[in-house]
């Protein structure tokens, strides 16, 4: 296989898992599932900043960030500024990230999703239409086990069991 194949082929599975948690954010949630309903977008795009980090950075999680708000209607920039702030700390985060088995790296992500929403929350109070309460905050327990259970799919596809080797 060349080279131009295997990129376009990355870029593909990158692309399509992005437009696909976009697509699932578009689902009629309701009553406690849309109180916590994780952050898909949020998700796949943390979890290509950690496993392709020369592909997906800032600019692509600014640019998600407003189609976010776009379908959230929040104020323009406001999931922008939270996105890249979680791609900082994913980036810091990177290499002690992947020496984890799944629900380590869950805990671990946990205190990043939390300071995306409460970037979001923040981004929410300083514009016009501030959140009506912490209810904005409860994403962040469905986006931690979501992470989970894509991490230990991931490690399940790879042949490597769901415990540490540790």
């Amino acid at each position: 296989m060349n080279v131009a194949a295997e990129t376009s082929g990355r870029w593909r599975r990158i692309l399509g898992s992005l437009t696909l948690a976009v697509l699932v954010e578009q689902l009629p949630w309701s009553g406690l599932a849309m109180v916590l309903r994780p952050d898909f977008v949020l998700v796949a795009l943390l979890f290509w900043v950690l496993h392709q980090p020369q592909r997906v950075g800032f600019g692509i999680a600014f640019f998600l960030g407003l189609i976010a708000d776009f379908q959230d209607g929040a104020a323009l920039g406001q999931h922008g500024i939270a996105y890249v702030v979680g791609v900082y700390l994913v980036l810091y985060l990177r290499l002690r990230l992947l020496q984890f088995d799944p629900f380590r790296q869950a805990a671990q992500l946990f205190p990043v999703l939390l300071a995306v929403q409460l970037v979001v929350l923040l981004g929410g109070w300083l514009a016009v239409n501030p959140p009506a309460g912490l209810a904005i905050l409860m994403p962040v327990f469905g986006s931690t086990f979501l992470w989970y259970l894509s991490a230990l799919v991931l490690r399940l596809w790879h042949g490597k069991g769901a415990q540490d080797s540790h």
